[in-house]
């Protein structure tokens, strides 16, 4: 699955999940992710499996789909497991689900959630100029991810591809990231006197304003920090 593929299902998603407001999906989330990180025993860590299972059930998305985006950081918590397993296995493999668990999560979020609220809330904890810069450099990214396809494609159709010639191909690669890098150059420049030319002062404007909107977010809310409570309750035992 592409980021374009992630951005398309949080957007055009019809789902509980996705008519939720983002505050509740953050909050939920987060103290999900906090019940994850401090579930040091496997009875915790099941319950919390299931309460994502269902989580992306109620957002009709296959974790088939998009589990493999969790490898990851799944892969760099590798080195921790082995250096644990050497101790105790159960623990290795508590810490591997806790990674699991945490990067489930944050994926539950970013397909559920337009990036722009997202980058919403985060510009209550965030300087308003950091959170410029992602937003220009989220929609970049999309900009060049298709340019880049098009010189790929042009590239082939031209004969710059040759199988069996690593050293042809590299160049051919080398010269395309050249020019894509130009090119973005030349689009950031553009796109700020676009953004001076409609009235840009310093500060994209954005709806920040988090609230919870109706009984379905409250409850949400509610479930998740009765989880996270009884999540630290255990582990203070």
């Amino acid at each position: 699955m592409h980021i374009g593929d992630i951005d398309h299902l949080a957007i055009n998603g019809n789902s509980f999940f996705h008519k939720r407001s983002p505050l509740a999906k953050g909050l939920f989330v987060l103290l999900l992710l906090f019940s994850i990180l401090i579930s040091f025993d496997w009875i915790p860590l099941i319950i919390l499996y299931g309460v994502i299972i269902i989580s992306f059930a109620l957002a009709r998305i296959s974790l088939i789909k998009i589990g493999h985006l969790a490898i990851y950081p799944v892969f760099f918590s590798l080195f921790f497991v082995v250096l644990t397993a050497r101790q105790d296995l159960g623990q290795g493999m508590i810490i591997l689900l806790r990674a699991l668990g945490a990067a489930l999560s944050m994926i539950l979020l970013i397909t559920t959630t337009p990036y722009i609220d997202i980058f919403s809330m985060l510009s209550h904890i965030m300087p308003k100029l950091i959170i410029d810069i992602l937003l220009m450099t989220y929609r970049s990214f999309f900009v060049l991810l298709d340019r880049m396809s098009h010189l790929l494609r042009t590239i082939k159709l031209k004969g710059g591809n040759q199988p069996g010639n690593y050293l042809f191909n590299f160049k051919t690669i080398a010269s395309t990231l050249g020019t894509l890098l130009i090119q973005s150059f030349e689009m950031s420049e553009r796109m700020y006197r676009i953004y001076e030319l409609r009235g840009y002062n310093g500060a994209i404007p954005i709806d920040n304003k988090l609230k919870l909107e109706n009984a379905m977010d409250i409850g949400m809310a509610v479930f998740g920090l009765i989880m996270a409570i009884t999540m630290g309750v255990l582990w203070i035992r």
